[in-house]
Formats: structure tokens, sequence, C-alpha cells
């Protein structure tokens, strides 16, 4: 196992979100970009010394608000999030570097979504026709094993467990890509022949694994056409496809709002719900119920692709 070693600095340049990054923390299976001068739009930086929000006693820190955030992930690091802007690192003794990655490019870069107004769905999500199918639901009920099986079939990945959703002038929702490399259990790479890169965590999250995606989508902003909320059916043997609209549709979109918490301990919940009314709004949403074993994960992308070419948006 490798522990996090940072006494010497590195920078690493990436485009996440339409976002020039620059982090200290160089991400696992991410190609960096061309780097942008001192033009950033997120610095992420790795801070010497005991964080200001260290505490003798230990114990889970969690402040937010839409300029400042600091979380505590006990064993891994003290974080602090600024105006949407800058993310503030302080390792933990013996930390592993890819513990630390696994928060800081996840409820980390979430609260620094919700900071600057972006809509943060616990989703992974494809092209399909030049727009964006997502698929959100809670965790282990499938999201990155049917994006990777209609990666398989050249749908192109956007996104893997965050879809970073904004607004255009017109008011139309869409997102960039985020996180580019899917996070596989053993079971589905087996299923699709694929070659895992590396495991995600070194002591947390060991049983899945990176894979390069076939294909990507262009590092752009494009709009969100579909949104399927995939849920798990214990009582039913097939699958189901339904319209979901209204308050419907609003609910699961605030049930799947990638670290809630941020919301709940910032007050912002009256501008966090006009987002999800508008995104209902404007995009097709339907909720995908089937049984945790229906004919594995062939022929789940086999409906889903049929209700893809068939369905209204």
């Amino acid at each position: 196992m490798q522990e996090a070693d940072f006494s010497t600095r590195v920078s690493y340049d990436y485009t996440l979100c339409g976002w020039r990054t620059r982090s200290d923390i160089p991400l696992t299976g991410v190609p960096p970009s061309v780097p942008a001068g001192e033009s950033v739009d997120v610095l992420i930086r790795v801070v010497p010394g005991r964080s200001p929000v260290a505490e003798d006693g230990g114990g889970s820190v969690r402040e937010h608000s839409g300029k400042y955030s600091v979380i505590r992930i006990d064993g891994i690091a003290d974080f602090e999030v600024i105006r949407g802007r800058q993310i503030q690192v302080w390792p933990a003794a013996r930390a592993m570097h890819k513990d630390i990655e696994i928060f800081l490019f996840g409820p980390v870069w979430a609260t620094l979504c919700h900071q600057r107004g972006i809509l943060p769905l616990h989703a992974s999500a494809i092209v399909n026709g030049g727009g964006i199918t997502a698929f959100v639901g809670h965790s282990g009920v499938g999201k990155s094993t049917i994006a990777a099986q209609l990666n398989s079939v050249d749908y192109e990945l956007v996104t893997d467990d965050i879809l970073p959703v904004s607004f255009n002038r017109s008011s139309l929702p869409g997102a960039w890509p985020y996180l580019r490399r899917l996070k596989l259990r053993s079971d589905s790479i087996i299923e699709l022949a694929l070659t895992p890169t590396e495991p995600v965590g070194e002591t947390l999250d060991k049983e899945k694994f990176f894979v390069r995606p076939k294909s990507a989508g262009d590092d752009k902003w494009s709009r969100i056409e579909r949104l399927y909320v995939l849920e798990v059916n214990q009582t039913s043997s097939r699958v189901s496809i339904d319209r979901i609209s209204g308050a419907e549709a609003v609910r699961a979109l605030v049930e799947q709002t990638y670290h809630f918490e941020f919301i709940h301990k910032s007050g912002s919940y009256r501008a966090h719900l006009a987002n999800c009314i508008q995104l209902a709004s404007k995009v097709a949403t339907y909720r995908v119920r089937r049984a945790r074993s229906f004919g594995g994960g062939i022929e789940l992308r086999s409906v889903i692709s049929a209700h893809l070419k068939n369905a209204p948006t």
C-alpha cells in the first residue's frame, strides 16, 4: 500500500466540469490537460502542518455554507472548500493516496459544486445522439454497470458517480464531463471482458477497480435529455420502465443529490429545490425497477437500449 507523500510539491492540470483545475493530488486514470498557466478555475493544495479544524480528541467535523466548508474524514484528511474555487487538504498521518482521492473527488468536489450553484447528482451518464442520458440512484444499484454496458456498445462516457448539472442562458439543463473513468466490481469487469487498471482504494473501496472507458464524451457542455432513476425491486422478477413527472420526479432528484449534507447544513433548501424543479420540468425522467438478479447486465442493457431508441424525450 502506498502512503500519501506530498513532501515534494508537484501539480497536475485537469479539465473537470469544464473548469481548469490544478491539483497537488494526482487523479488516478485521468489524463492531465495542457497547463493553463496561472489562469485556473479550481486550485487544490496540500497544506503542511496541522489543520485549523484539528481537534485533540478527533471526531467528525462538518461545517457548510455557501462560501466556506470544512469536512473531516477520520484517518484520511481534513478538507477546506472556499468559495467554490479552492480546496485545501491536510492529509492524516499514514493516510493512503487513493483513499484521500476517494473523498477529495467525491463529497469534497460535490461540496465545491454546491458552493458554485451547480447541482451534483449521484449519477453516471453517457452521450446518446449528442445529448446526455443519466442514470441516478443509490450506491450499489447499478449506475456504473449500466454506463459500462452502454459504453461497450459505443455510447460515450460522460461521468461515473457524479453528474454536475448546470443551466444555460435559456434555462436548459446540461453538464460538462467530470471523471471519465469507470469504477466496477470484478463480476462486471469479467462479463464485459474489460481490463482493470488498479483498485479504486487502498484500504477503502478495495472491491472495485478503475477501468478505462472504450470511448469518452468530448470536453464540452451538452444538454441533458433523459434521466433514469434506477431502483431494485425485491418482489418482482421483471424490469419495468415508467415515466415520472411533477412532484414524483422532483422528489427523486432531491433524494439523489450527491452530498445532500451540504444542503442540510448550509440551509440552502430553497435554491436546491428550485434547481430540482427546473431540471424535472425540462428533462424526460423514467423510473427503472428491476430484480437484483434480472438477466445480468447484458439483458438490462438490451432493455435500456431499446427504450433509448423508442421512447419519446
